[in-house]
């Protein structure tokens, strides 16, 4: 029911936000989640290697090879991510399809609107 002021309070029949909108095609939380473990991995991955390797190694702590490590984790993670983001772009995209948006048109763009819109005179 509504206030004596006219404010539509909780539990009115009201359509809620979550309700307005439908939830979104890709899952953002799940995507940076999978690409913190992706980059949390490799670092860890990397000093477990440089210390293993300078403890039982001949040349022991070498700057150098930490310098190497890290280029070849850096390499990884590029690959890692476009992995993971093109996973959650096919995700998105069976999504859309089950919900029946289209994926095709004048309003779907790479580029943001503020970008493509044309000069109105």
């Amino acid at each position: 029911m509504s206030g004596a002021d006219g404010v539509v309070e909780p539990g009115d029949g009201a359509a809620s936000p979550e309700r307005l909108q439908p939830p979104s095609i890709v899952d953002w939380g799940l995507t940076a989640r999978r690409i913190r473990l992706v980059l949390t991995s490799l670092g860890v991955l990397v000093l477990v290697a440089w210390l293993a390797i300078g403890v039982f190694g001949a040349a022991g702590f070498d700057p150098r090879l930490l310098g190497e490590l890290l280029g070849l984790a850096l390499l990884v993670a590029f690959l890692a991510e476009v992995v993971v983001v093109g996973g959650a772009a096919v995700r998105g995209m069976l999504r859309a399809g089950e919900r029946g948006d289209r994926l095709a048109g004048s309003d779907v763009s790479l580029l943001p609107p503020q970008l493509t819109r044309r000069r109105r005179g």
